[in-house]
């Protein structure tokens, strides 16, 4: 399904409405400003029409003209137009000027101005026309209209209402552009909460259910709170689930030590092979059941004291030694202590995190180590470049590069042939990235693994 975005919606529609707008303005303001440059020449060429038809007279029964020099300097102030004129005798003969202009405009007979469009020699041209009524100048003559006719091209004019339309659409533009960048801020300030809300969501840890806690507008509070809602119902079937698992892996941990017991006593006491051998995976399914609950039990734990215990600066190294002492109180690991190297800076390496979950990390990897590769045991701790680094490096089969990934994952397990619940790293990793750490494996020198893990060092002072 295509992704539909409401920000993009709204910018494209603002967009267009701006481009309606301003074809509407630039139609407009170019109608004004053409008609406005027709006005302004129109003053003009009625000015110098009217200088001319103050000139024309009758001397000696003959129509004569002394053309001003102003009549034409006036239309000369642009040097883009082009000027014609045309006098004629009140029987219509040509006195002066061009004796084609003019021809197919109707000229009537009064001294009203008149203003025509017209076409001279292929060019558009606009005409100003007058006529003046002169007496002549002898009891012979008659007198009559002697017509007066001035025209000019367009060029000017056009070039004035291009100016008029560019300097009345910059400011509009301007103001358009000014609108665009507010417009866009205000959408994207609108659409900011979301934003926000999204970046708690994503900044949370997946077993992180609480809800959200953000002043918001009241247009997607009704989100926020069918949010924190259906978070609530979650986090309530969560916990559910959690207290199950806890309860059961710990009523579990009881009979299924019982039953490994007498499994162990039944060893001692019978003497028929198929007995033993059944007795033998009796003891084998209950040690690695108890197993599985200890570690549901401890991820349950962990789990709980992440989301609701106040993190505390720790000494790592303290904690290591915690963690060794569980092991080495519990029969099944006593042995294997014996196998371990710790391998510790000769100083504090402090860190902030939850005790608890902290020492059921380290726990978890020393005890992968014992269950997957029985044998030597290295434990390093080192600090450097405001890390703290814990190593744990074993010397059995290794892990494989294709499967380096996946022992992170819960219940995965590359060799089902060896004891284990696949929850141990798993368990550790979620506890690293919880206190902004991070959690790797890699092959130790000569034959085994490394799991390395890096978590952020603190100060002692260091406000928790």
């Amino acid at each position: 399904m295509a992704r539909v975005s409401i920000e993009r919606r709204l910018l494209i529609t603002t967009a267009c409405l701006f481009l309606v707008i301003g074809t509407v303005l630039a139609l407009t303001v170019g109608a004004y400003a053409r008609r406005a440059a027709d006005e302004a020449f129109d003053r003009v060429l009625t000015a110098s029409v009217l200088s001319i038809a103050d000139t024309v007279s009758f001397e000696d029964g003959a129509v004569t003209v002394d053309i001003p020099y102003s009549a034409f300097a006036i239309l000369g102030t642009s040097r883009l137009n082009r000027v014609f004129y045309k006098v004629t005798a009140p029987d219509g003969s040509l006195v002066t000027g061009s004796p084609v202009l003019g021809l197919d405009l109707p000229l009537a007979q009064d001294q009203a101005l008149q203003l025509y469009d017209a076409v001279y020699r292929g060019d558009p041209v606009r005409v100003a026309a007058v006529q003046r009524y002169r007496a002549a100048d002898t009891a012979a003559g008659t007198g009559g209209w002697i017509g007066i006719m001035v025209a000019e091209t367009r060029e000017a004019r056009q070039e004035l209402a291009r100016q008029l339309t560019i300097n009345g659409m910059l400011p509009a533009a301007a103001i358009a552009l000014i609108s665009g960048g507010l417009i866009l801020a205000a959408v994207r300030s609108a659409f900011s909460p979301l934003r926000l809300i999204e970046g708690d969501l994503r900044a949370r840890r997946p077993s992180e259910l609480s809800p959200i806690d953000r002043e918001v507008p009241i247009e997607i509070s009704a989100l926020v709170s069918a949010l924190n809602e259906f978070m609530d119902r979650l986090g309530s079937v969560l916990d559910g689930v959690k207290r199950v698992t806890a309860d059961a892996a710990h009523q579990l941990r009881t009979p299924l030590a019982a039953i490994q017991a007498q499994a162990e006593v039944g060893l001692e006491e019978a003497e028929d092979p198929r007995v033993k051998r059944r007795l033998v995976r009796i003891h084998e399914n209950a040690r690695n059941a108890g197993l599985l609950a200890n570690m549901l039990l401890s991820d349950a734990t962990t789990i709980h004291r992440l989301e609701t215990q106040v993190r505390e600066i720790l000494d790592l190294c303290r904690t290591t030694e915690d963690a060794l002492q569980m092991l080495r109180a519990e029969s099944a690991y006593g042995s294997l202590m014996r196998s371990v190297t710790l391998d510790m800076a000769d100083r504090p390496l402090m860190v902030k995190a939850e005790p608890i979950a902290l020492r059921e990390m380290v726990r978890n990897i020393v005890e992968n180590a014992f269950i997957h590769a029985p044998g030597d045991v290295c434990i390093r701790l080192y600090g450097g470049e405001g890390v703290v680094v814990l190593q744990v490096m074993d010397r059995g089969p290794g892990i494989p590069d294709n499967a380096k990934n996946l022992v992170f994952q819960r219940f995965a397990r590359t060799d089902i042939q060896r004891p284990g619940t696949g929850l141990g790293l798993a368990i550790a990793k979620d506890v690293a990235v919880a206190f902004d750490g991070s959690i790797a494996i890699t092959d130790r020198d000569g034959g085994g693994a490394v799991i390395e893990v890096k978590l952020p060092m603190a100060a002692r002072d260091e406000n928790v």
